[in-house]
């Protein structure tokens, strides 16, 4: 049978050009990043990504496995600002992607790669609770994907996505004592049609809301460590091209584990490795690693 799972899993895949890395990464949170920052404060944030994907799971149907694989190597630098509105702390930010999905193969079928910049992301956030004292911090962002990355119609593998993303996100951080804290976030996020989707452009590409679930469980250790296990789940995100059900989803369950330092007060460095299962309607990522440096102006 598998000469038939093949070329269904390549025209799924073929239907997907152009969605791949930009949302899921965009709004993906580290450990203890709505623990607010005092107002005037701007922070630099620098990230390398490394993903390697090693089978593509359908909605229905076997995974395709042998001859299947992509690379996603990223960057993002992201310039981040905290003011007071009034009494109430608010941010605004801007992340710029750019990197590389390489060696994309799918049922043995080699697909072309992608580089360069992907969607610009827009930011803004504000505390309603901020409370210092009491180690609670909730806070509301608006994310703004914009079609400003690499895209070519003529093209299976793309770094942008050609279309507006909106997402609300809600986060809770909340200390434990002196050690421990949790941090809880939710999402619900909205996309524009792709208008010049399809293998060759020319066919609309709609998708339904995804939903999105973060949470981290953090311990704090003596000099400025700490150590972090979170999840990361996906639900939702059905596609449709030209009103027919392609298959995709932005559904998978995702486990992570990450390490940060202070090495000076102003200097912070973070490792992350993760993994995901439950993959339902796309690409499954076998294992990611990011690199994560934050420097305190």
């Amino acid at each position: 049978m598998k000469w038939i799972v093949r070329p269904i899993a390549v025209t799924a895949m073929l239907a997907m050009a152009g969605f791949f890395c930009g949302q899921a990464r965009a709004t993906e949170l580290e450990p203890q990043e709505f623990v607010a920052a005092p107002p005037g404060t701007t922070v630099f944030l620098g990230y390398a990504l490394y993903a390697n994907h090693d089978q593509f799971v359908p909605v229905a149907g076997p995974s395709v496995k042998d001859g299947t694989n992509l690379d996603l190597e990223l960057g993002i630098a992201r310039l981040a600002h905290y003011f007071n509105i009034g009494k109430t702390l608010a941010l605004v930010e801007v992340l710029q992607p750019f990197g590389s999905l390489n060696n994309a193969r799918l049922g043995g079928q080699r697909l072309n790669s992608s580089s360069g910049l992907g969607d610009t992301i827009l930011a803004a956030a504000v505390w309603p609770i901020n409370d210092v004292q009491k180690q609670t911090y909730f806070g509301v962002t608006l994310y703004a994907t914009l079609p400003t990355g690499a895209y070519d119609k003529t093209r299976v593998v793309n770094l942008g996505n050609h279309r507006v993303a909106l997402d609300p996100q809600i986060a809770l951080s909340q200390g434990i004592g002196k050690k421990w804290s949790v941090d809880l976030t939710a999402d619900l996020i909205f996309y524009s049609a792709n208008t010049e989707a399809g293998l060759g452009g020319g066919q609309r590409l709609s998708q339904s809301e995804t939903m999105q679930f973060q949470a981290f469980l953090n311990r704090k250790f003596a000099h400025g460590f700490t150590l972090s296990a979170g999840y990361q789940g996906m639900r939702g995100g059905k596609q449709r091209l030209d009103g027919v059900d392609n298959g995709n989803r932005t559904h998978f369950d995702e486990a992570r584990l990450v390490a940060s330092k202070f090495i000076t007060p102003r200097v912070q460095l973070m490792g992350e490795v993760n993994h995901q299962f439950d993959v339902r309607g796309g690409f499954s990522q076998n294992v990611g690693v990011l690199v994560r440096t934050l420097y305190v102006f």
